[in-house]
């Protein structure tokens, strides 16, 4: 009782003011070290879930840019229309995803295509190309979402019309995904063509509602710097085209600097991560 009353006798705003204390040194190094000892085992797993995020993402990108053709092509009966070329026409530009010098790692090469090849696109409802922009001064200009020089316009894909005009053509010998190493054994003849799916491509609105994009294994690659979207495989020739005369589709792929890559190297790529983070 006489505790309380001693109490009543101190001004309240001065009672609150001494039950206030904030933490003691002991209290902060204790707190400190509990931080430190976390910090310590999350930041060594940082890049790991960083690149185990990318792998997802681009896996997921390239499956469901896969089904998308696919649907497009059930739906109108012919493949998306306006890809982009990936080359200016004649080479590479300096902005697309490039390790060592070598566009997409060297597993694609600026090379024309035969009047078959073409004629296969043709009748495959790819009619017209859209090159990329030679250099970043077009007005309007983005790598990524307007990778274009609007005053060039598209190509004619009508047999003649892109006589001489360069593609991304793959490189067979440099194959890593099952898929197409199926379709190389098969039929040694084969010839794959290589296309970036930009917002220009009447697959957006149409099968899809933006353009994909890949997200780029590289930090000093982002889409303000580099062509960031995800490709399409098309066979052009080979005995199944001789046959049919038609090009068909055989797979998405993230347009890597180093490589291209399929969903099954993604998915695989992602275990491969989660196995090493395991592994003390």
């Amino acid at each position: 009782m006489r505790a309380r009353q001693l109490l009543k006798l101190v001004p309240t705003s001065q009672y609150r003011k001494t039950s206030r204390r904030g933490l003691t040194l002991l209290e902060l190094v204790v707190v400190l070290a509990i931080l430190a000892a976390v910090a310590a085992i999350l930041v060594p797993l940082l890049p790991n879930l960083l690149r185990r995020a990318h792998k997802a993402t681009d896996a997921t990108q390239t499956s469901e840019l896969a089904k998308a053709v696919q649907l497009y092509q059930a739906a109108f009966f012919s493949y998306p229309d306006r890809l982009d070329l990936l080359t200016d026409g004649s080479k590479f530009p300096s902005y697309v995803p490039t390790d060592s010098g070598s566009p997409f790692g060297g597993y694609v090469k600026a090379e024309a295509l035969d009047p078959e090849d073409l004629a296969a696109l043709h009748r495959a409802g790819i009619n017209e190309v859209q090159p990329l922009a030679t250099d970043s001064t077009p007005s309007g200009f983005h790598p990524t979402l307007h990778p274009y020089d609007d005053t060039k316009g598209t190509l004619d894909v009508s047999g003649t019309g892109t006589t001489g005009t360069k593609f991304a053509v793959l490189d067979t010998t440099k194959i890593t995904n099952h898929l197409l190493e199926s379709e190389r054994e098969s039929d040694p003849t084969a010839k794959f063509v290589v296309f970036g799916v930009g917002p220009k491509c009447t697959l957006v609105g149409q099968g899809i509602q933006d353009a994909p994009t890949s997200v780029p294994q590289n930090k000093d690659m982002t889409p303000d710097s580099t062509y960031c979207r995800v490709g399409v495989v098309f066979k052009v020739a080979g005995k199944e085209v001789a046959r049919t005369e038609r090009a068909r589709f055989v797979a998405a792929v993230a347009l890597e600097d180093d490589e291209l890559e399929a969903t099954e190297k993604d998915i695989i790529g992602y275990y491969e991560v989660s196995r090493d983070q395991r592994q003390p």
